[in-house]
């Protein structure tokens, strides 16, 4: 590969080097934030036989190379400009830039909840348990099982200021402990139970000559959110004039006790004003309108998926949980019919697409829809192919309109399509079924009817086959060893197109079952990436090998990784090459799966799993001939 020409072929492509504000690179990827994407030639990068395709999401252009070569492509397209290199941190905040305000204030609200939905769901499925458990008879309401059960289901919600605040500290640049201290004060038991509010306020205090109430905001979203924000420019701002000698003393002091104060008298009354308007409305709207409400919102709900904007979606439904007047989730069934009907559309592809190419991404993208993950559906077939993810959004709104008919909901959030169903309110599961039934069928047959035109098929691109070959036959093979220890499954089963796609080249993946990652070969590391969270290996006779551990861990930044290698040294198979914390991965990604791949597949006839299920440091797993 020339590596030379096609870097500059590439920096062509994207409108000159004029074009690009800051470029880094992962993996697998070139990570770009340019200054104006319709200067892009889109077409012309696909058409380039290196490059295994290209997308933009979340304010950066991305260009899939492949492991190995990915490296070599960007030094090659920096080499002589006056390109800003930057790394991964610093194209992420270079590519929130791009993106208008609501995005940004979407992706804030995301990165605020997804790490605390763990608890609502557990919480969310507690209760629903405990309901179908008292309805059907298997345990006694006033026992003391059930009351000391019925706690623990809903202490995520008494105590989600907390929880909120203590996230949001991050992204509002303040200390997170005086940020859940804050939380606390707001839910604290001297005052008055949230959810008796509807009685009256029975106690006030008078401050200053101000009159406080003694409400407490259990359960409440709004008012933790801008009082943590708040608190966030009072503390930088009084570091700006307290003394460093009395800093640690007063800032912290003068922090909490001043947004303590406005956060009673001002912001906890205007925040559960605002948050109770939205979330009444949106009940106002879901009773009053009906299936009209579902049908609308099903229909659009993967376009705003599209824009970003759906992350701010969770702060609405945890809203809509806490309201002691509603208390339960009626959107998450209409976006889960919408992730699901994505699925019906690919499946359609599936089946009716003739590109090999189409039909490796679309079937295991389908499956990746039935259990709520719908980006490789959407941005790997349906959008690609334009009418699949029409008929995708008609088989969102039939499945919307169901499901709001029907009156379906739901105790947590976060979790749709079939695993949805462990938070289904009781008595809507046999709807909620039927619902993710109509969405998906619906969108499978509105595809199979409106049809779509296929891009040319790139044979050069296909995994090289020959079923007739015998491996004991072969005059030249070589055997990669496992190189952790876990479950090994099909590279179809990986929540990431790059990989379920086959587009870096074959392999297979584990789920592994600690966080050590060996050799599987003799031979020298091409490339510890800047994350540690994956490894380029060359094997003494040629075979390029990518290690990846986990999807999406490059986001972690290298925080749980340990490597004991560098680049260019040179190894035996079981040597060991990374040490990751399993249970922050597990944490803080989207998937702890291991693809292991060798990215020069197009150079040998054969490249063969040879096992599936559990498996053990150094056992034979993949043949390459």
């Amino acid at each position: 590969m020339d590596y030379t020409k096609m870097g500059k072929g590439i920096l062509k492509f994207l409108g000159g080097e004029e074009n690009i504000e800051g470029v880094t690179h992962c993996a697998t990827r070139l990570r770009l934030v340019l200054k104006d994407e319709k200067r892009v030639k889109k077409k012309e990068l696909e058409a380039m036989d290196e490059v295994k395709g290209v997308f933009s999401n979340g304010g950066q252009f991305q260009i899939i190379i492949g492991q190995g070569a990915v490296n070599k492509v960007y030094e090659a397209m920096v080499e002589g400009t006056s390109i800003i290199e930057s790394n991964l941190s610093e194209s992420k905040k270079l590519a929130m830039k791009k993106v208008n305000p609501l995005q940004r204030f979407a992706r804030t609200l995301s990165n605020i909840f997804v790490p605390i939905i763990p608890a609502i769901v557990a919480s969310g499925l507690l209760m629903g348990l405990l309901g179908m458990g008292r309805t059907f008879g298997w345990i006694n309401g006033n026992s003391s099982a059930f009351m000391l059960l019925d706690m623990f289901s809903n202490a995520a919600f008494v105590f989600l200021p907390i929880l909120i605040a203590f996230s949001a500290a991050k992204e509002f640049r303040t200390n997170p402990f005086l940020a859940a201290a804050l939380g606390g004060i707001l839910i604290h038991p001297a005052l008055q139970n949230a959810w008796t509010l509807g009685q009256g306020v029975q106690n006030k205090i008078s401050v200053l000559g101000m009159d406080v109430s003694m409400v407490g905001y259990q359960g409440t979203v709004l008012p933790i959110l801008i009082a943590v924000w708040v608190m966030g420019y009072i503390e930088r701002g009084l570091r700006k004039i307290v003394p460093n000698v009395l800093d640690i003393i007063l800032t912290p002091f003068l922090t909490l006790m001043t947004t303590g104060f406005v956060s009673l008298l001002v912001i906890g009354p205007l925040g559960r004003l605002l948050g109770d308007g939205i979330s009444m409305g949106l009940e106002t709207l879901y009773s009053g309108v009906g299936a009209i409400s579902g049908i609308i919102f099903g229909g659009l709900y993967s376009t705003i998926v599209i824009t970003g904007i759906h992350h701010s979606f969770h702060a609405i439904e945890a809203g809509l949980l806490s309201n002691p007047q509603i208390g339960k989730n009626f959107l998450l069934p209409i976006w889960s019919m919408a992730n699901v009907a994505q699925g019906g559309a690919a499946i359609a592809v599936y089946f009716k697409a003739r590109s090999k190419k189409i039909k490796s991404i679309a079937a295991p993208a389908s499956l990746s829809c039935l259990l709520g993950i719908t980006e490789a559906a959407i941005f790997g077939v349906n959008l690609r192919l334009i009418r699949p993810f029409v008929a995708a959004a008609i088989g969102g709104a039939l499945g919307g309109g169901y499901v709001v008919f029907t009156k379906v909901s739901m105790t947590a959030v976060g979790v749709t399509g079939i695993p949805g169903t462990a938070i289904v309110e009781q008595g809507s599961m046999i709807n909620y079924l039927v619902g993710l039934l109509i969405a998906f069928g619906g969108a499978f047959i509105m595809t199979l009817l409106l049809g779509f035109k296929e891009e040319k098929e790139e044979d050069n691109r296909e995994m090289k086959e020959n079923t007739n070959i015998d491996l004991g036959e072969l005059n030249s093979s070589e055997i990669l060893l496992a190189p952790m220890k876990g479950k090994i499954v099909s590279l179809e089963e990986v929540p990431d197109n790059t990989f379920s796609g086959k587009l870096l080249g074959e392999g297979i993946a584990i789920e592994p079952e600690d966080g050590t990652v060996v050799s599987p070969v003799d031979g020298t590391i091409v490339k510890i990436f800047e994350a540690r969270h994956a490894v380029s290996i060359m094997s003494e006779s040629g075979i390029e090998i990518l290690i990846h551990f986990g999807i999406d861990t490059v986001k972690m930044q290298g925080e749980g990784f340990k490597t004991f290698v560098k680049n260019g040294d040179k190894i035996k198979a079981g040597d060991k090459l990374i040490e990751a914390d399993l249970n922050l991965v597990k944490e803080r990604s989207k998937s702890t799966i291991t693809p292991v791949v060798i990215t020069n597949t197009d150079n040998y006839k054969l490249v063969k799993g040879l096992k599936a299920g559990p498996v053990d440091f150094k056992e034979k797993i993949i043949v390459i001939a």
